[in-house]
């Protein structure tokens, strides 16, 4: 395990990457600003801006969870562990505010099967953040059952990109999902060259 940083380097590490994080929640509202589509609407505004926070504060949960071993050299294990509830919990708060707003809004002339992928992947989330809360009860399924949190990314990008038709020719918005998905990405492929050669290590011993 890589040893934690200490002084002017941690203040440095923590600094950057709350900026990093207040950054990354900023994009939406901006993105949604700059389409200049419907902007006379507020539902409509809140709608968009509520479906990129909550597939936004999802990326960021999956990226705290793969990167931990990363993130814990500049801060405390509870302060990560906190944050990674607390996106957790906001993302599903966040998205449930948008499906509201969507049946609201109206939901006629969209794709059905796209509709109704927001609904179950809110239902998933439940059962993951249930899982997380009494994963002592759960040691041995619990991290696995986690692990859905990649699909539900996955669910909730291709739902956006359907239903977002409006959206889909934004440069910012391509630039900005593209981003998001590396980074949820890099944190699976982190994740499992560490379960790799956790299994490796194992194997010899």
């Amino acid at each position: 395990m890589s040893r934690p940083f200490s002084g002017a380097t941690r203040i440095v590490f923590q600094v950057i990457l709350i900026v990093v994080g207040i950054g990354l929640l900023a994009v939406p509202p901006l993105v949604i600003a700059l389409s200049g589509v419907g902007l006379s609407d507020a539902l409509w505004v809140a709608l968009r801006v509520a479906a990129l926070e909550a597939l936004t504060l999802i990326g960021i949960n999956i990226c705290v969870g793969a990167f931990r071993s990363v993130l814990v050299r500049g801060f405390n294990g509870l302060t990560i562990h906190r944050a990674h509830v607390v996106t957790d919990l906001t993302g599903f708060a966040v998205g449930l505010a948008h499906g509201l707003m969507a049946f609201v809004f109206g939901i006629a002339g969209y794709t059905t099967a796209a509709v109704w992928t927001g609904p179950a992947v809110l239902l998933v989330l439940v059962a993951i953040i249930i899982t997380a809360l009494t994963r002592r009860r759960l040691r041995r399924s619990w991290r696995w059952i986690h692990r859905f949190n990649y699909l539900i990314f996955g669910a909730v990008l291709a739902h956006g990109l359907i239903l977002g038709y409006d959206l889909r020719n934004e440069v910012c918005l391509k630039v900005w999902l593209g981003i998001l998905g590396a980074a949820v990405v890099a944190g699976l492929a982190y994740r499992v060259i560490g379960l790799v050669a956790a299994g490796g290590r194992r194997t010899r011993d």
